[in-house]
């Protein structure tokens, strides 16, 4: 179980009403990764706001990315989940992620660059190598058909579920374990 800290913020973020704030869920998140890898280590949690051009206004694209002194070794990448049944929206999450992978795996001090994705507490785990391999595993656009590039299948932890928690805390001990073992 998440410490009760980090479970009030989530339920003050999925109380009624709240729905309607764009930014409900950053505060959960910010905690629950603090809590992770405390701010007393070398881990620093980074939020990241960049607005993505869009064709509907501003949408931005929310990741916290986590450093060990000045090199990525986590991201995670945070949508609203009322966008989580938009096809267009998991596909554009996928490939944004995939795009920040490619650019922090060269700078990343680990031979696996590890993510997740998250619409609203739905987790979908990412994993870049250094040889560039990216899992999941890619699916290309048809040029025929409609193409469901990022089913809905591959959120399939949640973070309030002792198996989303169980997946996540994993991850956080291979990535601290790695972390531990790098040359001071």
């Amino acid at each position: 179980m998440w410490p009760v800290k980090v479970q009030r913020q989530f339920d003050i973020a999925q109380a009624a009403g709240n729905d309607a704030l764009e930014n409900v869920l950053h505060a959960p998140y910010n905690k629950l990764l603090n809590t992770l890898l405390p701010v007393y280590t070398d881990f620093t949690v980074i939020p990241n706001f960049q607005e993505i051009n869009s064709t509907r206004g501003a949408e931005y694209l929310v990741t916290f990315e986590i450093f060990l002194e000045n090199q990525p070794v986590f991201v995670l990448e945070l949508k609203r989940e009322k966008d989580f049944s938009v096809r267009s929206k998991r596909t554009a999450a996928d490939d944004q992620l995939r795009g920040r992978l490619g650019d922090l795996i060269d700078a990343c001090p680990l031979p696996v660059l590890h993510s997740v994705s998250v619409f609203g507490t739905k987790l979908c785990f990412y994993s870049i190598t250094k040889a560039g391999l990216i899992l999941p595993e890619y699916i290309s656009a048809s040029t025929q058909y409609v193409t469901d590039t990022a089913p809905v299948g591959r959120w399939n932890y949640d973070i309030l579920t002792a198996e989303g928690e169980a997946k996540l805390r994993r991850i956080v001990q291979v990535i601290t374990t790695e972390c531990a073992q790098l040359p001071q």
